[in-house]
């Protein structure tokens, strides 16, 4: 069955490959040139003793547009399961309009896996797992944050050991793809800035798979009940 539920999420993800660039890619852009004018958000030490460097404007920023990013892509995946991909601005409006519950779940979202760190590696995966689908409510169904957030750990119940395993899957996948991607773009482009946009925009639209393993489970686990 995982096996199965990985080549769905290949064929899906390759098959609406140009709509999901589409969604995706100016937020990678949009990324790029907010660092490129406050700043690289992180930059790791270079030396065992050095400092970490964080650009705080980038980071609070970045951590801003992200919602909206994930948001739009959600609304893409819907609109392309039905057959009609969407523009980047008629995806872009239900994520706008859900904005501020969208902020507060992937925030909610956040203190829980941050929590789940703190009792080491596991627990964080499984509780990104349960909440994953609180987004998707709140885009597609347009619930608030904490109806989201309890109605996504009923929804994942039944299907929480497969979704975690394939996320872990899909995320190695992606990992290891991107760093080829970047150690090629890298290797061939010798200036920074020009290398750092190439590298991100095909990035971007290979993050979108976890979107996609996402909504199959999603659409697997049926229609949320309404209140």
């Amino acid at each position: 069955m995982i096996g199965q539920r990985f080549r769905e999420i290949l064929y899906f993800w390759w098959r609406h490959l140009g709509p999901l660039f589409l969604v995706s890619a100016p937020f990678a852009l949009a990324t790029e040139m907010l660092q490129w004018a406050f700043g690289t958000a992180i930059v790791l030490p270079e030396t065992p003793d050095g400092s970490l460097a964080v650009s705080t404007a980038s980071l609070v920023l970045i951590m801003l547009i992200r919602p909206l990013a994930e948001g739009t892509v959600i609304t893409q995946l819907a609109a392309s399961r039905s057959g009609k991909p969407a523009g980047l601005l008629a995806c872009m409006a239900p994520a706008l309009l859900m904005y501020p519950a969208l902020l507060a779940t992937y925030s909610i979202i956040a203190i829980g896996v941050a929590l789940g760190w703190l009792a080491f590696f596991f627990p964080a995966l499984w509780v990104y797992a349960r909440l994953s689908f609180a987004p998707y409510l709140v885009v597609l169904h347009r619930q608030n944050p904490l109806r989201a957030i309890r109605q996504s750990f009923t929804m994942t119940e039944a299907q929480q050991w497969p979704l975690l395993l394939v996320i872990v899957l899909v995320f190695l996948a992606y990992m290891l793809s991107s760093s080829i991607i970047a150690g090629m773009i890298t290797g061939a482009v010798s200036h920074i800035a020009a290398a750092s946009l190439l590298i991100a925009l095909p990035i971007s639209v290979m993050a979108t798979i976890n979107n996609v393993t996402i909504f199959r489970f999603w659409e697997l686990a049926g229609t949320p009940t309404q209140p």
